[in-house]
């Protein structure tokens, strides 16, 4: 067994045990490396009837790229296995050691062919946006890894959730405000504008990336744009985020049961 092969099949492992394992030395992957795992357990993933839904975006600010040495920003896949419906209850047994974040999906409304695009031009191939939820699911102990061991953990991509699908408006949707409560108490709150990370530019970003990549832009895929909030550790509970002038609701239990 290749070292490559042996740290996909220590994934696969984690994520079939829902058990954590032991991280790797930093200088073990690099970017590059970590983004070829990244593909080869996506494709592992759709081999066994997934189907790939999207992508989402990591590490969009600049503290977190000087922390890993990077100068832009990461991204992994998202399947149809990995998403939940809002109103729903989610069984924290289901995950390793999550995290919620609070995002901006965007859901783009024609695919895109290889080759150079404006801002603008990417901007109108986006047919509507949604608050969501990302439950981030890190198979390296106590979330440590270097940047290529977080790619071929598909960039921590655990669970998603969205809510009320709203048509896009470039203008109207250039600022985004939200609110988070967990029970009733606030969790956080506040809006994109002003930020060095938006939304919109980071699905810019991420659209010519991934095309320089060779890796699908499809009508109807899910992009999340990127984490307004710092992550946090869920508590049993109901979070409820408000944005777009809509909620999205979702409870976590500890109930085994549910979803």
């Amino acid at each position: 067994m290749t070292a490559d092969h042996r740290v996909l099949s220590q994934l696969d492992q984690a994520m079939r045990r829902v058990q954590a394992i032991a991280p790797l030395p930093p200088e073990a992957l690099d970017l590059n490396a970590g983004y070829a795992l990244q593909r080869q357990g996506l494709a592992l993933r759709q081999a066994l009837g997934e189907q790939l839904s999207g992508w989402k975006i990591a590490f969009a600010g600049s503290a977190a790229q000087r922390r890993f040495g990077i100068d832009e920003p990461v991204y992994g896949g998202l399947t149809d296995q990995m998403c939940v419906q809002p109103n729903t209850a989610v069984a924290l047994s289901r995950l390793i050691q999550p995290k919620l974040e609070i995002e901006v999906a965007i859901v783009l409304g024609r695919s895109l062919a290889p080759g150079e695009y404006s801002d603008e031009e990417i901007l109108d191939a986006i047919a509507e946006v949604a608050p969501a939820f990302e439950i981030a699911d890190c198979r390296w102990q106590g979330w440590t890894f270097g940047v290529g061991a977080f790619l071929a953990d598909n960039a921590a991509a655990g669970l998603y959730c969205l809510g009320p699908r709203i048509a896009f408006d470039p203008v109207k949707h250039a600022n985004v405000a939200y609110r988070l409560e967990c029970t009733g108490a606030l969790c956080g709150e506040g809006d994109t504008e002003g930020r060095e990370d938006p939304p919109l530019t980071n699905l810019c970003w991420l659209i010519r990336r991934l095309l320089a990549d060779r890796q699908p832009v499809e009508a109807g895929q899910v992009v999340l744009s990127g984490a307004l909030l710092a992550p946090m550790d869920i508590q049993p509970a109901t979070y409820r985020l408000h944005m777009f002038g809509t909620e999205l609701a979702l409870l976590f239990t500890t109930d085994k049961t549910a979803v």
